[in-house]
């Protein structure tokens, strides 16, 4: 190989720093979306928003864990 051409099988180190920036991304609106669960007096809004609060944090474990996101699932929407 001449100086200029990269291999076949380049890895791709911006990967695992692009997971991390989205753990990061949901983890902080866990927080988000818990502070405006305390801040609501309506208790099934606060209800909704704690929930889907457990829902981020729960998908940041698993894409923390390598397990990423499960296939076919869309219920983790905002």
């Amino acid at each position: 190989m001449t100086s200029g051409q990269l291999p076949d099988q380049v890895p791709l180190p911006h990967v695992r720093g692009e997971q991390r920036r989205r753990v990061a991304l949901l983890l902080e609106t866990a927080d988000v979306l818990a502070e405006r669960a305390r801040r609501t007096d309506d208790l099934v809004q606060a209800q909704v928003l704690l929930r889907r609060s457990a829902q981020r944090r729960a998908q940041a474990a698993r894409l923390a864990a390598g397990e990423g996101r499960p296939a076919g699932r869309g219920t983790d929407r905002a």
